[in-house]
């Protein structure tokens, strides 16, 4: 969700790296189909071409498909072939791929891999949108990044730092190692994180949407951590907190990977 929130600024040089020409012109993102269909990002670029990307955090097996679907929809909203179409991963391993031919059709996209940009073109960029997606690249000075980045966020009336903090530090999650020093280096030097991500609406959105993916591995993955370190009471507060999303008992020991006898012994344990 942040990801989209920045791309949507049009960051200039970003789309320039992954499109090899200068963006000119946001375009709508919704597409017209029976249930509302939007887009990522379309861009028109200086030579009249659509520029279509999607942001994909995992491997979808049925990406092609997706992508051919995409293309339809922009090509019958938009009235051309001028359509240029990229999937930019930004998740760990990449393993997709990026064609589908099968009987008489033969349709291909372009897939990238974000680690793949060199970040001192989206590190010096003039475009604060620019600067903050460069903490999903592979960053070789990791400290001259944070600093040019706080020297930024210092920059800004309260009401912006804190909205591009963020979104800087929802991105760098996909990074653990640089997102610790940002935590550290913005508690001591810009201000103090306050926010509260159950009550943030796209933190929200992305729940419902991503529920069934990102939140399943991670949530999987924490708890069976977290049996071995024998830290219960950390899994009673994480329960707690997805029980104070909605979620009920049945749904978070399918998720955690528990039984509900499990869950119980877990939410008796005294804090």
């Amino acid at each position: 969700i942040s990801l989209r929130e920045i791309i949507s600024k049009l960051p200039y040089k970003f789309i320039e790296i992954l499109s090899g020409k200068r963006g000119v012109k946001l375009l709508d993102t919704s597409l017209p189909n029976v249930k509302d269909k939007r887009a990522d990002l379309l861009v028109e670029l200086e030579d009249k071409t659509i520029f279509h990307l999607e942001l994909q955090t995992f491997n979808d097996k049925n990406m092609p498909l997706r992508m051919l679907e995409y293309y339809i929809l922009i090509r019958e909203k938009y009235k051309t072939n001028k359509i240029e179409q990229m999937v930019l991963f930004i998740g760990e391993n990449l393993n997709m791929i990026s064609s589908l031919s099968e009987n008489k059709l033969n349709f291909s996209y372009t897939l990238k891999d974000i680690k793949e940009i060199n970040c001192n073109e989206l590190i010096n960029s003039n475009d604060l949108e620019d600067k903050i997606l460069a903490v999903l690249c592979n960053i070789e000075d990791e400290n001259k990044y944070i600093n040019a980045i706080i020297e930024e966020l210092i920059k800004l009336d309260e009401n912006k730092r804190k909205d591009y903090i963020k979104k800087l530090l929802s991105l760098s999650r996909y990074r653990i190692k640089i997102n610790e020093k940002l935590i550290a280096n913005i508690k001591e030097r810009v201000m103090p994180i306050t926010i509260d991500l159950r009550n943030d609406p796209y933190f929200k959105e992305g729940l419902q949407q991503g529920i069934q993916q990102g939140i399943q591995q991670g949530i999987q993955q924490g708890i069976q951590q977290g049996l071995l370190k024998g830290e219960t009471k950390g899994l009673k507060k994480g329960i707690l907190v997805l029980m104070d999303l909605g979620l009920k008992k049945e749904d978070i020991a399918k998720k955690m990977n528990l039984s509900i006898k499990e869950i119980d012994e877990i939410l008796k344990i005294r804090n």
